[in-house]
């Protein structure tokens, strides 16, 4: 369809598992992150390399074959051809600036391995919360100690949960 180039930071970086195609999900201001893939060595690694800083991202736009049943349109498959760092950057969506005023994210991206882990550590926490919420009380000396017994049984959650792949605690 046509090239495109768009100014952003990368929020999101997934590996495709079993393919060569990594998809980088660039936050350009708009409603939703524009997604952008390729399967090129070079690209890939400089598109990694470029963080969580702002950067200028060319893709090509192209019509699938495959038509999506909601809007009974082609699909947009948009293909990385560059990225840069540095550029101006875009303009917050209105409903998306609302009350917030960092443009950046405070971390890197996590790549697809690291986002399941963060997934399971954060599930492991709430659950460990819900089995000492009754415990907490007034008092911050022993409130700090639940949380310590807390971070520790959430660890063994943790450590149950990835028992077969790692050993690896909080």
């Amino acid at each position: 369809m046509s090239e495109q180039t768009l100014t952003g930071v990368c929020t999101e970086i997934v590996q495709k598992p079993g393919s060569d195609w990594c998809e980088f999900h660039i936050d350009g201001g708009g409603k939703w992150p524009v997604k952008v893939a390729t399967k090129l060595q070079p690209l890939i690694e400089l598109g990694k390399a470029v963080g969580s800083n702002l950067a200028t991202w060319t893709y090509n736009e192209v019509e699938s074959d495959k038509i999506n049943e909601k809007s009974g349109k082609p699909y947009v498959n948009r293909y990385l051809e560059s990225v840069e760092v540095g550029g101006v950057a875009p303009e917050k969506a209105p409903e998306a600036s609302a009350g917030s005023t960092a443009t950046q994210p405070h971390h890197s991206p996590l790549i697809a391995g690291d986002k399941d882990r963060a997934i399971t550590r954060m599930s492991c926490l709430k659950s460990t919360v819900e089995l000492y919420v009754g415990s907490l009380g007034a008092n911050d000396v022993d409130n700090d100690v639940i949380v310590l017994k807390i971070m520790e049984t959430a660890g063994r959650f943790e450590r149950w949960v990835y028992r077969d792949i790692d050993e690896t605690p909080f």
